[in-house]
Order: structure tokens, then sequence, then C-alpha cells
């Protein structure tokens, strides 16, 4: 039997010694010389000083129960998607480095808006870095107003390598010639450049070519500037000036063409300095939020990563709307431009998220909701919650931020009667949707045919128990501008299930107590309260 074994100091530090031991382990002992391991077996060997071998197991109870926390908030089972994408991408990372290929690797997750990417993202990074990696995060929206989304993902792994640069000295040599060796990586040529050249017939510097440049397209430029020339020069002239640029261009690319190759080999160098320092590989770029990004930058930054950043020990995950990117890319190229095909030469392969019930969802979005304080058809807040959504068919990014909206007003109500549900969620949609707290737009937009409850059939006659929420709203914005029109309603003979919901609503008002007929209702508080609401819950993140 092969052991790990350890010898004991007086200060309680264990110092490594070898892994064969002829003795037998006679006994179990549970004392534990360091917090963050556990002492399995005990025995002696001849020796001096004792000999135990010990567990990581603290240590690894201890990170586990970090992951648990990091995914404590998952409520579209995230959880299972990032162990799986884990395992898969370290594992594939370690066969191409076994098979020597290249050991980098980038996958594609692909979901629709408000399927919780970016939820997902954030949570994968942190539960790579408690299981030993580095992780670099490039939020490529935040950063698409750069004119080069290069200066972006250096800045991301300059972040990352931050904390290891400071204490590893080899790793600090590493990461300057990688910085170095990137200077001249932006080779663009610039529209007025080339107009210059072909008028002035001035020569092409180190600075015109890597110049930033608005309109990318040099064939159309040069044409332009040949054209030009020529009314001024000569053919010969012409051929010169052609002779001359391109050569120029041909130096340049040479020269970039080394620079790019240095700065691979650096970064490859680094990301191993990285490995061998007690890092795991491989090192996680994860680059969120690109389809939301201007078209040119997204395809930008796709290309830069292809070219500069894939080398070994290198893994990247993006976050995507993969048919919103392929708009992106058609966006850029032109209609008729195969996007899905372009997209492929990126990425290794793609994982498409599973659809998330929408139930469930509202469940754990709607758990931290105060039920005393809320009114709702059927006393069943998590079945209208669901029949809203459906009924207005909303996408999950606006479902989380609606019911955001809905806790926060919830919250501040202030008063000790509930506040109606059926006036409020109509409010919601309307401010998220249009920014502003309009009763007859709320009024309009409310699904025809939405209704709460259900019919029943007895032995003579058809029973409606349904409330039509339409109809619900319609009532109730009418008469809470007024107790008057409150009390006087519930005079009428009517009993109908929606006008019978209605009263209900406003009669813990006035049951039993006085009241100036003249006031208007609590529940028309909710207009302000849905409009202070709306400017402190809605955001503009993706998910």
């Amino acid at each position: 039997m092969n052991f790990q074994f350890l010898s004991v100091t007086r200060a309680g530090r264990a110092a490594r010694l070898g892994t064969d031991c002829p003795m037998p382990a006679p006994r179990l002992c549970g004392c534990n010389y360091s917090v963050h391991y556990a002492v399995r077996e005990l025995h002696t060997c001849g020796r001096k000083f004792i000999i135990v071998r010990i567990d990581r197991l603290q240590g690894e109870n201890l990170e586990a129960k970090n992951i648990d926390q990091v995914w404590e908030a998952d409520r579209l089972g995230r959880r299972q998607d990032a162990d799986f994408l884990y395992n898969f991408i370290v594992g594939e990372v370690a066969k191409r480095k076994r098979q020597n290929r290249r050991s980098s690797y980038a996958l594609n997750v692909d979901a629709r808006w408000g399927a919780g990417k970016s939820f997902f993202l954030e949570r994968f990074g942190k539960q790579a870095e408690l299981q030993g990696h580095v992780v670099a995060y490039v939020n490529a929206w935040q950063d698409d107003h750069a004119s080069d989304p290069y200066v972006a993902i250096m800045a991301a792994i300059d972040r990352a390598f931050a904390p290891y640069v400071r204490e590893d000295s080899g790793l600090k040599k590493a990461w300057t010639a990688v910085v170095e060796n990137g200077g001249p990586i932006a080779m663009k040529i610039g529209a007025g450049v080339l107009r210059s050249i072909g008028k002035k017939h001035a020569d092409i510097t180190s600075d015109d070519l890597l110049s930033d440049d608005p309109d990318p397209s040099f064939a159309t430029d040069l044409a332009e500037a040949v054209v030009e020339s020529s009314l001024e020069t000569g053919k010969a002239e012409i051929e010169k000036l052609f002779d001359r640029t391109l050569q120029k261009m041909i130096d340049q690319f040479k020269k970039a063409d080394r620079a790019v190759k240095s700065f691979r080999k650096r970064l490859a160098e680094a990301v191993q300095i990285l490995d061998q320092s007690g890092k795991k590989a491989p090192f996680f770029i994860l680059i969120d939020e690109l389809d939301r990004c201007r078209p040119s930058y997204a395809v930008h930054l796709l290309e830069r990563i292809k070219h500069l950043f894939e080398v070994d020990g290198v893994a990247f995950i993006f976050a995507t709307n993969s048919q919103q990117l392929q708009y992106s890319i058609i966006g850029t190229y032109g209609a008729g431009f195969d996007g899905f095909i372009y997209l492929k030469r990126f990425f290794d392969r793609t994982y498409i998220f599973k659809e998330v019930s929408v139930k469930r969802q509202i469940e754990e979005l709607s758990a931290s909701i105060e039920k005393r304080k809320v009114r709702v058809p059927l006393d069943d807040l998590v079945e209208f919650l669901s029949s809203a959504c459906d009924a207005y068919e909303l996408d999950l990014r606006a479902i989380e931020q609606i019911l955001e909206m809905v806790d926060v007003a919830v919250s501040a109500w202030q008063h000790p009667i509930p506040l109606d549900m059926v006036i409020l969620f109509p409010l919601c949609v309307s401010f998220y949707r249009t920014g502003t707290v309009d009763l007859v737009v709320a009024q309009r937009d409310i699904p025809k045919g939405w209704f709460i409850g259900d019919t029943v059939q007895d032995y003579r006659q058809t029973i409606d128990r349904r409330v039509m929420i339409n109809q619900a709203f319609s009532v109730a914005t009418d008469r809470f501008t007024s107790m008057e029109k409150v009390m006087s309603a519930q005079e009428a003979n009517n009993d109908a299930p929606t006008e019978r919901y209605v009263r209900q609503t406003f009669m813990p008002e006035w049951n039993g107590k006085f009241v100036d007929r003249n006031s208007r209702s609590i529940q028309a508080d909710l207009i302000d309260l849905v409009a202070n609401a709306g400017r402190l819950a809605v955001k503009s993140t993706a998910a």
C-alpha cells in the first residue's frame, strides 16, 4: 500500500518525506494537525518521529461549500451546465496537450436574451477560480466604445494576471515581454494616408500604417487615390507609385506578422509559467455580451481572439445569442453573407442552454415578495404571475425585470391594506415597455381574454368564476380616484366574479370605518409607486 507520508514537527507543520513505507497503519487518529487537513492514519516506521498520512478533506469540503455558495442564487439549473462544461473543457485541453495539438479551446454558450447567460458566465468564472484557475472577464458591450478590442482583452488579462505577477518574478518578466510585444499588433491602413500617397507620392511610415481608420476599405481607397493621381501624373509615375506603395505594404506586413508570432509565443510562455506556479490549466477568458456590441466591434473582437490569443493553455467561453450575432456579422459584411458558417471558424463547439420553465423561474423570482401585502385572484400569487407573463408573452429578461419592479413596489407599500396585483402588474409592464406610467396605455395593452379562474358545470348550469383582468383593471382604476365611487359601487346589484373581486379589493378601506368620500383610494398610490419602483428597479444589463 502506498501513502503520502509527512513528518509533523512540534509546531504542527508537515514536511513531505516520501511516498512508500513498508509499515502497516495500525490505528486511526482523528487529530487535526492543520485547519486544512484531517489526519487519517498514524504509525511509526522505526524512526524517532511520527509519520502520518493526511488527506485534503477539509480543503475539499471548504471548496465544495464555497462553490455551493457561488450558485446559491441559481434559479435556472445552470450549476449542472457549469459542472459539465468545466469538466469537458479541462479534459479537452489536457487531451489536446497529450496529442501535441494546440491546447486551446473556444466554446460558445448559445441562448436567447434573458436565459441567464451573464449569470452563468459570472458564476462559472468564480467556480473556476475556486478550483484553482486564473480567469479573465471581458464584457464586450461595455468595452465597444474602444476602437480596437485588442486593448480591452489585454486589459482583462492584465487584471487577471496582476495578483500573481506581484508574487512571481518569473511570471512578471514573462508578462512584461507579452506587453512589450503587443505594441505593433493593430495594423490598420488609413484611407486618408492612401489618398495622400496618390496625390503627394509620400512614403508610408509605420505610424501611417498603424493609425486608426474609420474606413477599412483598402481597395476602394487605393483605386480612388490612383484615379485622382492619374490626372496629375503619367503612366510611368503611377507604376512607380504602385511599386513603392506595394513594397512598403509588404515590408510592413512582414513586420506585423513577426510581431503577431512573437506576441503569441510570449503569451503562451506567460500562461505556461502561470501553470507551473501552481494555478491549474487552462487559463479561462470569459467573454460576455458580444451579441449586443456594434457589429464591426463584435467581428473585430472575434478576429483578434482567433489570430492573437488562441495559444496553448487558454480556453475561451463566449456567451452569445448566436442568432443575433449572425445578424451583426451580416450587418458588417452585407446581405447574403453566411453568418452561421463564419461563426463556426471561431468556435470549436457551441453549447445550447435548455429551455427553462417559466413557472419555475417565477416561483424563484417571486419568493421574496411579501405575500401578506398583496391581494391577488384565487390567493395564488405564482399562478397569477405565471398567467400574466404568459398572457403578455414576456421573455425571461422581461419577466425578471418586471418582477423585480413588483418586488420593489410591494416592499415600499406601507398601507396596512394589501395592494391589488391586478392593478400593479399591468402598470409595471407598461412602465417596463414605455418608461412611464399611463393608465390608458396600461389598459390598452392588457391582453384580451386574460382571466384568472375557471368555469364549472353543476347538474343544472355552468357557473363562471373567472375574473377578467382587463375589465377588473378598468373598473378598479376608474373607481380608485374617489371613495365616493368606491362606496356607491357597493350598492350595485352585480355579483359577477370580476365585479365582486373589485368590490372586495376596496372593501377594507371603508367597511366599519369613517371615510372622507372626496378622498381617493389608497390603491391610487400605485401610480406613483410604480413610477418610483421602475426607476429604481429596471436595469439594462443582459443575461
